[in-house]
């Protein structure tokens, strides 16, 4: 299995371009998506809530607090981070 880490802040713009076509890449097979948001005042977690994926929201800032926090909750044995 293969877990999808994607670090978020404030990427309303990007994020459902990117999480349309993750999942559409991930169909059928064994993965999972975990946004892990580091605070966004924008529209970003309204949007990727309509998404079937994990959603995170770190307490303290910071690109790789927000990827080692998806990477603890990470089912998969391989982790695959992706900027928005």
């Amino acid at each position: 299995m293969i877990s999808i880490i994607i670090p978020t802040l404030d990427e309303e713009v990007y994020i459902a371009r990117l999480l349309d076509h993750l999942l559409y890449a991930i169909q059928g097979r064994a993965a999972e998506i975990i946004l892990v948001d580091g605070g966004s005042q924008d529209r970003t977690l309204l949007i990727a809530e309509h998404y079937p994926i994990s959603i995170l929201k770190s307490n303290a800032p910071g690109r790789a607090v927000q990827m080692n926090m998806g990477a603890r909750q990470a089912k998969g044995e391989i982790l695959y981070f992706v900027h928005a």
